[in-house]
């Protein structure tokens, strides 16, 4: 009779239900208080640390006899453990938690990505699916009453039966590009809770662009405006203020003939999404007004506008909204404080809004 002890390099973080269970807690945290930090680097592993635990020992006997036992292993001496979660699985479950539907990739020219991925299980195979076998297995013994915690009892039975094997499966699918555009206004004060806020916001919008399409299909572009509009880099996007005055119209033009002076409108995905405090002149939201019908409705995926922490001088969306009345392209939203960011998420990204 072979005995095993759980280690924790097996579990990859989606090893047992004590895993689970830490994700599951991980993403709530990030839908109720708006925790986006915890993402860090598109593409990266994303480390989850959980109390110690008491690993059960594995029995691999289809007749149940045998001795059981605690082990060793992780978990001893109130250490803490450290497990990796692929950044896409990490992806998933915030998207799935939010509601948030997949983006439709459109466009020519595309490229025919190959890949396999297992999609399907099966009771014999090449590749051992270690986590449903273990829960198919831990059902198993929670129900002969080998695996009884409250007994003291940790004895996990591995029979035959509830092994579960990874099946490949062969899948063709486009590859697309894709281009998004942040516009910030610099002639309102950026600095404080605002300015977290819109960091918060633009780093999501960053990781769920680059989770639909792959990171390497995506551009991601920076303009600012005061009364004039230019791109700059990333870090100056959070960095550049002035005192002056403010003309948001330029912005919207200049994303406009860049979108079509430098890509192919054919084969690409745009997206837009704008940050500022909402307070315009009447005629510069009506000039955005137009910019949105003639320019960037017709080729955009979607343009989100959204006001931070505005005040009741705030006119942008008003305005655009009484031109663009629930519009699945145009999507308006206002965030006053950090717990407003999943609402604003989702209202950016969710499904079109009824009118």
């Amino acid at each position: 009779m072979a005995e095993d002890v759980i280690e924790s390099n097996e579990s990859e973080g989606l090893f047992n239900d004590f895993i689970e269970n830490q994700l599951e807690d991980l993403v709530e945290h990030i839908v109720n208080e708006g925790d986006l930090d915890r993402l860090g680097d598109a593409g990266s592993d994303i480390v989850i640390e959980m109390d110690d635990i008491v690993p059960p020992t594995f029995v691999y006997d289809d007749e149940g006899a045998g001795a059981g036992g605690r082990g060793t292993g992780p978990g001893r001496e109130k250490e803490r453990l450290r497990f990796s979660l692929p950044y896409e699985r990490f992806m998933e479950l915030v998207a799935r938690k939010l509601g948030l539907p997949n983006l439709t990739k459109t466009g020519q020219g595309r490229i025919k990505e190959l890949s396999y991925t297992f999609r399907t299980f099966g009771p014999v195979g090449v590749i051992l699916d270690k986590r449903r076998t273990f829960r198919r297995a831990l059902r198993s013994s929670i129900g002969l009453g080998v695996y009884d915690p409250a007994a003291g009892k940790f004895e996990v039975q591995f029979r035959r039966r509830d092994r579960r094997y990874r099946v490949p499966q062969r899948v063709e699918r486009p590859r697309f590009k894709a281009v998004v555009f942040y516009m910030g206004d610099i002639s309102y004060s950026t600095w404080g809770e605002r300015l977290e806020m819109e960091k918060r916001l633009v780093g999501f919008i960053h990781h769920w662009l680059d989770f639909n399409y792959g990171a390497g299909n995506v551009d991601h572009r920076f303009f600012v405006h005061d009364v004039e509009a230019y791109e700059v880099d990333p870090d100056a996007f959070y960095r550049v203020g002035t005192a002056g005055g403010t003309r948001a119209a330029p912005v919207f033009e200049l994303v406009g003939q860049v979108a079509v002076n430098e890509y192919d409108v054919g084969s690409t995905n745009f997206y837009a999404f704008y940050f500022g405090d909402g307070e315009l002149f009447e005629d510069d939201a009506s000039n955005i007004v137009a910019v949105l019908e003639e320019t960037l409705k017709p080729l955009f995926n979607r343009v989100g506008l959204v006001e931070v922490k505005p005040s009741r001088f705030s006119y942008l969306n008003r305005e655009v909204e009484k031109a663009f009345p629930a519009d699945p392209v145009i999507r308006l939203a206002q965030i006053k404080d950090k717990k407003q960011t999943v609402a604003t998420i989702q209202t950016l990204f969710g499904e079109a809004p009824r009118a």
